[in-house]
């Protein structure tokens, strides 16, 4: 799986298996799934990210919306540049915390 983040577009993609996609349906406002000719699901579309009411990044998300890895922003945490919530083991990131930063 990988996550990319189109800031431009301000768009979100999740891919979850290589392929060729031949049609998106729109599933919910702004989120759209792409699938092959078979049928099977290949990714995920979030339009206008940046709209939604509390978005959240995860660590791998948030160093490629960066251009960074997530090591570099574990040692930003841990030196308190960068301040996110933990939800379980997990961190979330806002994105103000991202602007701050970029």
């Amino acid at each position: 799986m990988k996550i990319s983040y189109d800031k431009q577009a301000d768009a979100l993609a999740i891919l979850l298996s290589e392929g060729r996609i031949s049609r998106d349906v729109e599933i919910s406002k702004n989120v759209y799934a792409g699938f092959d000719r078979k049928g099977k699901l290949l990714e995920l579309q979030l339009l206008d990210v940046s709209k939604y009411e509390v978005p959240w990044f995860t660590l791998e998300a948030a160093a490629q919306y960066l251009g960074i890895s997530v090591r570099t922003l574990l040692r930003w945490i841990k030196i308190k540049k960068l301040k996110p919530s933990k939800v379980g083991r997990e961190y979330r990131i806002k994105p103000e915390e991202l602007k701050k930063i970029a």
